[in-house]
């Protein structure tokens, strides 16, 4: 994933809020991951891993006789992965540069058919040509192997008590994907994109968290939207009134013990070559 698509950008929040949010949605990611088949043994390619705590996970499942390739375009991201492994003494797993857009296969580049597993999350929805990069990660994979989208379907995010401000945020936050190319809605649109890049599903997981103002799922929404709504405002996606607005709503929202956030519905797709 190139960074212009990656409107969120490489840097030490995001970072942060990353990591923040990998422990949020772990449960979820590890079910999706071992349904998928990451095991011992197996092999895998994180595909716009991002600083990598999913990258983690997957070198957690695969242990010491598997094998991890991380890609991601972000070269801030380099020196997070090879900390990681250093620390960990991991030999197995390897931090690459690559866009997935442009992806090259041979020698010194990607291996085709090398590996067991695909894996994507909250990646498909910033890429412009979701079915390009599907086809791309699609080479990689060995007879039989399983590339896995973990992504959204933007409905059902809400805050209650109801918000107009939240709601403004949202509308501002859907637009601010789509100007870039992406897609919020993307994980509704993924059979046409397998079926045009030669996949088709074999199962579908989806998942929404919820609870109050204490809550991970809650703290990961306001991780994300007080923060990112000054660049919403700054890109003309939302007015100084409607953020003003958000923002005192959501703090009163998070001092409300009878408030309840649900996130959007986050749903893994595991595929096969068709």
């Amino acid at each position: 994933m190139g960074e212009q698509n990656y409107i969120l950008g490489a840097n030490d929040h995001e970072l942060a809020r990353l990591g923040f949010q990998h422990e949020v949605w772990s449960g979820p990611t590890r079910e999706l991951l071992e349904k998928a088949g990451v095991r011992a043994g197996a092999r895998v390619l994180d595909a716009g891993a991002g600083p990598g705590f999913a990258t983690a996970l997957i070198r957690e499942l695969v242990g010491d006789r598997g094998r991890v390739l991380a890609l991601d375009e972000a070269e801030r991201w380099r020196a997070v992965h090879e900390q990681r492994n250093a620390e960990r003494r991991w030999s197995n797993v390897e931090f690459r540069i690559a866009k997935l857009e442009q992806l090259e296969f041979g020698a010194g580049a990607l291996e085709a058919g090398a590996f067991d597993v695909v894996y994507m999350r909250w990646v498909l929805s910033f890429v412009p040509e979701p079915a390009r990069v599907l086809a791309n990660l699609a080479r990689a994979l060995v007879p039989g192997g399983r590339l896995v989208v973990h992504d959204y379907n933007h409905e059902g995010i809400s805050v209650f008590p109801e918000s107009p401000g939240f709601r403004a945020s949202i509308r501002a936050t859907r637009a601010w994907y789509a100007r870039a190319g992406g897609n919020t809605f993307v994980m509704g649109h993924l059979p046409r994109h397998l079926r045009e890049a030669g996949l088709r599903p074999v199962e579908h997981v989806p998942r929404v968290l919820c609870g109050g103002p204490e809550s991970p799922a809650f703290r990961w929404a306001g991780a994300f939207f007080p923060h990112y709504s000054q660049k919403m405002l700054d890109d003309g996606l939302m007015t100084a009134a409607e953020r003003e607005l958000f923002l005192r709503e959501w703090s009163e929202r998070e001092r409300d013990p009878d408030a309840m956030f649900f996130s959007p519905i986050v749903t893994g797709t595991i595929a096969t070559r068709a």
